[in-house]
């Protein structure tokens, strides 16, 4: 079917021009109604993707002319050459820097194939048309020189110099790190020119490189004035409206970390005279609040979450909202939207009510005093009251749980740190965050909550937004057998594998020195969660139907579908007309939200990278114990017990001639026959930290001195320029890069390290 209606889209689109077409023609011409329209929706935004639809104007499209081109997007790598990606399965096509054209780092670009006898690589091209521009803003370093003033990117795969005239600096100092938009793009003979729209600060700055990490990103620094005005203009009153349920006379209570502020979730419980428990989940009633095409609105929607940095929260909404009337906080009125369900023994929803309530919590409760009243037997008096709760909230957390692997639901159990600093923002040491029962009864709590919600909405068979895990591609699952082939391991067969399978690979390695490397490659070999408005299920969690219901403060799908419950206790179904106009809304909308989730969780990796590289620096010689996290062609990565991961390039590894296996995934002595494994325990010495690059290095084994680790440093150095590798271990030329070590978005570096292995940082909403 799919192959037809792309046939059908761009013949569509080609019949309608010079006009073009939208998707809702499609829809109208085509006679796609209902469930129907997802799939058309999604096969249209791929075509548009892939370049074969161009833009007209608004949402019209028009087929593309070039059909002989190829359609990607640019990647530069060095100042000699990049790469242009395509979403086909295609290989990339190498672009020499004569051929690249003005085209600058991830230009969305049309390439002709160079005849074999003008190429040296398998497939070379030439950029003919730049397509749409993808830096219109860049961060970089501001330099008044003597040909004129000029911005250096930080993004070392932009290779263009952004001039900018005398009346457009913004009175920024050379030196200041600055924002630029750029207000003309380059052609052959003249830099591109830009203005300065923003001073974000200069060297020696307390905060300039997380500030850099910010504006790179595009996260705000502050909301606009018409937000915060909309947001205090709201009235704080809360009374008992018609529609809603009033549950202040029950015992709510909140469970967050101790320096919380954003509080949008609360529960409750009741044994009912069959066994069975009634879990109350009370989540803030935003969307009461924030009003569709509002100030608030609009910059929720284009912020997407809150982020979560290593010394600071971007929120999505501003603080009279998220701390304040929106916040559960203790002992104060709240409109909420509440899903009360009975849960039997099995873990199974009997039957649940979902609808706008009234709450008032009794006690606000924090991880660390639940953990010790549960456990430890610890009970602050103000906490005894509520302490048979909790004995029956861990019940029913471990029937939910049980359910849940029984369906096969996988169950990583990663050390994840959280990095303490000062008031100045210096890192003083690395935590170890405990997953305690606490943790569980909310986790738990909320994935019921939107397993239940998620299966609500789909019954109303109108457009809705879902949380969605894809099964795992087939190339991903090939890595991870070869990877895991040296281990007697159930490894998934077949082609169509399932929860269960990679849930009994975990299961197996319970307790084991293989443990953490199955661990790893497992969720490498996972796709990335996202949202869409088809219900394609979770495959992480194992479920049939998700959706996120339980953070509106802080995720804005959760806000759209407290909306969409709404507009069906609103409305009921939709209208045919009404359906394909909300399904071309939420389309966009959950395109936007998983886009704003991938930049935050750069965004908040970049800027732990910083810390991390800045508690490192006094340790430099020291040894410490490790184990191989990552394995690739120019070393090894490893990950210390304090949750610090740094490389062993493959020019320190002096005492044979090591070469990366791809069929094992090891790295293997050419003579001496010394085998470097997944996993493997070693002795390291820290040799080196980059704060501008953000990169830190080890040597194996011990060094006696600082004078012995400079002389192991400079014969490493003097290794690699024999063997003609750079950095990433990449031959300077003939070799495609998949990964490199460069600057990030603070011009201070970011690992891009093109591992085999990586961890991967879950985020409370990462479900």
């Amino acid at each position: 079917m799919e192959l037809d209606l792309t046939r059908a889209i761009i013949n569509i689109c080609k019949a309608a021009e010079p006009e073009g077409a939208g998707v809702e023609d499609c829809a109208e011409k085509l006679h796609l109604k209902g469930e129907q329209l997802p799939e058309l929706f999604a096969v249209f935004a791929d075509l548009v993707r892939s370049g074969k639809l161009m833009k007209i104007h608004g949402d019209q499209y028009g087929a593309a002319k070039h059909t002989q081109e190829i359609i990607g997007i640019y990647k530069g790598y060095t100042d000699s050459f990049g790469f242009l990606l395509t979403e086909a399965e295609q290989e990339d096509i190498y672009i020499g820097e004569r051929y690249r054209h003005t085209a600058m780092n991830n230009d969305k670009v049309a390439v002709r194939i160079l005849p074999s006898a003008q190429r040296r690589h398998r497939q070379e091209g030439e950029v003919v048309r730049i397509l749409e521009r993808a830096n219109t803003r860049i961060i970089g370093t501001f330099m008044r020189e003597r040909g004129g003033c000029f911005v250096h990117p930080d993004d070392e795969r932009i290779h263009e110099d952004i001039y900018i005239p005398e009346a457009q600096t913004g009175a920024a100092r050379s030196g200041a790190r600055v924002a630029v938009t750029v207000t003309t793009w380059p052609t052959e003979k003249r830099k591109a020119e830009g203005t300065v729209t923003e001073i974000i600060g200069y060297d020696g700055d307390r905060d300039l490189a997380v500030k850099v990490i910010m504006a790179q990103h595009d996260l705000p620094f502050a909301f606009p004035p018409e937000v915060l005005q909309e947001a205090q203009s709201l009235s704080t009153k809360v009374s008992l409206q018609e529609g809603r349920t009033d549950y202040r006379n029950r015992r709510l209570i909140t469970i967050d970390s101790e320096d919380a502020k954003d509080l949008d979730d609360a529960i409750d419980i009741e044994r009912l005279p069959n066994g069975t428990y009634r879990l109350g989940v009370y989540i803030a009633d935003v969307g009461y609040y924030v009003r569709p095409h509002t100030a608030l609105d609009r910059e929720a929607y284009a912020r997407g979450t809150s982020v979560y940095l290593v010394d600071r929260v971007v929120p999505m909404l501003p603080e009279a909202l998220s701390n304040g009337i929106c916040s559960l906080n203790a002992q104060e009125d709240r409109y909420a939207m509440a899903c009360v369900m009975d849960i039997n023994r099995q873990g199974r929803v009997e039957k649940a009510k979902i609808g706008p309530a009234v709450i008032r919590v009794a006690r606000r409760c924090n991880y660390t005093e639940i953990k010790k009243a549960l456990c430890d037997s610890i009970v602050p008096d103000d906490l005894a009251p509520f302490l048979p709760a909790l004995r029956q909230l861990q019940e029913v957390t471990t029937w939910l749980k049980e359910m849940r692997m029984r369906r096969g639901a996988l169950d990583f159990d990663f050390p994840e740190y959280k990095i303490i600093l000062d008031a100045e923002g210096t890192p003083l040491r690395l935590d170890k965050r405990e997953r305690t029962i606490a943790e569980q009864i909310v986790e738990e709590s909320m994935l019921i909550a939107n397993e239940t919600v998620g299966t609500y909405l789909k019954n109303t068979k109108n457009p809705s937004v879902y949380r969605v895990h894809e099964k795992p591609e087939a190339a991903r699952m090939e890595m991870l057998r070869t990877v895991l082939s040296g281990f007697s391991l159930p490894f998934p067969t077949g082609t169509d594998p399932q929860p269960a399978d990679f849930q009994a690979l975990l299961t197996a390695t319970r307790g084991t020195p293989e443990e953490a490397v199955v661990q790893m490659m497992t969720l490498r070999s996972l796709q990335q969660a996202r949202y869409d408005i088809q219900n394609l299920g979770h495959f992480g969690l194992a479920s049939v139907c998700y959706t996120h219901f339980t953070s509106p403060i802080r995720r804005y799908p959760d806000l759209l579908v407290h909306r969409l419950l709404r507009q069906y206790w609103q409305k009921g179904r939709l209208s045919e007309a009404e359906a394909a106009h909300s399904a071309a809304f939420y389309t966009t909308a959950a395109e936007q939200a998983s886009m704003r989730e991938r930049i935050a969780v750069e965004a908040e990796r970049e800027t732990e990278a910083v810390k991390k590289a800045q508690y490192m620096m006094p340790f430099i010689g020291e040894p410490f114990q490790a184990h191989i996290t990552g394995l690739a062609p120019f070393g090894m990565f490893v990950g210390l017990e304090n949750g610090i991961e740094g490389l062993i390039h493959i020019s320190y590894l002096t005492e044979d001639v090591y070469t990366f296996d791809e069929t094992t995934y090891t790295l293997r002595g050419t003579y001496g026959g010394h085998v470097y494994h997944l996993g493997d325990a070693l002795e390291v010495t820290l040799a080196r930290v980059n704060m501008e690059r953000c990169e830190i290095d080890f040597v194996p084994g011990t060094v006696d001195g600082l004078a012995d680790l400079q002389k192991l440093l400079a014969a490493g150095e003097a290794r690699r320029k024999k063997t003609g590798r750079n950095r990433s271990g990449k031959d300077k030329i003939k070799d495609k890069p998949r990964g490199r070590r460069g600057k990030n978005g603070n011009g201070k570096g970011k690992k891009r390290s093109g591992r085999a292995v990586g961890r991967k940082k879950h985020r409370r909403s990462g479900k």
